[in-house]
């Protein structure tokens, strides 16, 4: 939604006006980087309170939740290190869905059977940047499981976060991938993920290959070393971690997480190199595809479509940065 710089009035009504004339059907939607402007009663003014007034009051038959508040209490927050992060903390992400939804945050103590005891997979700054929610599918006749999860996540950028990106990239991947072993929940996973920086039909490429930047230094310090034993050891640096933290999410040759980008495996999509159907352009660099759409093995991918003006006749760039990724799911149980 472009919260990171602002957007004029008009700009704002034309965004509504995108969502009026091409996603007046669509089930879930999920926003990032969604500015906010808090006022009396628990209401939100900025672009935050423009969308939940299209979703609320304009006769649209929609439920959402919003990480507005987390956003704004860290903002205001004197405590290591969130009394130095500003700008990210005013903008939140915002999901709407047709069926009733439930934010679930994530929480550091062992809740069940999704993670080993003493692993918490959390460890990013950004907590509003990471909306997890459960939406009620009990009405839902062709859907036999009682509710499906939506990960809205809108990853940090690593130009000027560094490490940030990856922990939360790191969380992001950690989280689902026990969660998807011990457990049969249904997932959907979808937002702006700042990666990878290409990818084709056979290859992921990450950011930092072919640089040596970062190159011996893991934590900002010496190398570590991690192997069997130890006698078999591998340096493993801090581009290393960087490289496999994007490859974990997106390919499949090495993340073992049961998630599946919708746009790989979709029947009906154009599979085109991330250079050719992107979601970005980079300003005074390349087109990269940095939003995307994952989902469990639950589900077949009937479509999915970039609306960037090139392959489709919807052009999201004419009202946004990021051109909106949309995907047609298949429940098969």
């Amino acid at each position: 939604m472009q919260g990171e710089i602002g957007i004029s009035d008009d700009r704002m009504q034309a965004q509504l006006d995108f969502l009026r004339e091409h996603a007046s059907t669509t089930d879930i939607i999920m926003f990032q980087s969604v500015n906010y402007e808090p006022q009396n009663d628990d209401e939100w003014g900025g672009q935050l309170g423009s969308l939940l007034n299209y979703f609320e009051r304009d006769e649209q038959d929609y439920y959402h939740v919003h990480t507005a508040d987390w956003a704004h209490e860290l903002s205001e927050s004197e405590v290591q290190p969130q009394q130095a992060i500003n700008a990210p903390h005013n903008r939140c992400n915002l999901t709407v869905s047709r069926w009733p939804i439930e934010r679930t945050p994530l929480s550091l103590r062992s809740e069940g059977n999704w993670y080993p005891r003493k692993l918490t997979y959390y460890t990013t700054h950004f907590p509003e940047n990471l909306l997890v929610s459960e939406i009620d599918l009990n009405d839902i006749d062709s859907f036999s499981s009682d509710s499906l999860d939506t990960w809205n996540v809108g990853v940090i950028n690593g130009a000027n976060w560094h490490e940030e990106k990856i922990k939360m990239l790191e969380t992001i991947y950690g989280r689902l991938y026990l969660q998807n072993k011990r457990t049969d929940q249904e997932v959907v996973l979808g937002g702006d993920f700042n990666a990878p920086k290409q990818e084709d039909r056979d290859t992921v490429t990450p950011h930092g290959s072919g640089t040596p930047e970062y190159t011996h230094y893991p934590f900002y310090g010496e190398p570590y070393y991690f192997g069997e034993s130890v006698e078999e050891t591998d340096e493993f640096t801090f581009t290393d971690r960087w490289q496999r933290a994007e490859s974990n999410v997106f390919d499949p040759r090495i993340g073992q997480w049961d998630m599946r980008d919708a746009y790989w495996i979709a029947e009906d999509s154009q599979k085109k190199a991330s250079s050719e159907d992107h979601t970005h352009d980079i300003p005074g660099g390349a087109r990269k595809r940095l939003d995307h759409i994952l989902v469990s093995d639950h589900f077949d991918v009937n479509q999915c479509e970039v609306w960037n003006g090139q392959e489709t006749a919807i052009n999201g760039f004419d009202v946004s940065d990021h051109a909106p990724v949309v995907a047609e799911l298949n429940y098969t149980e």
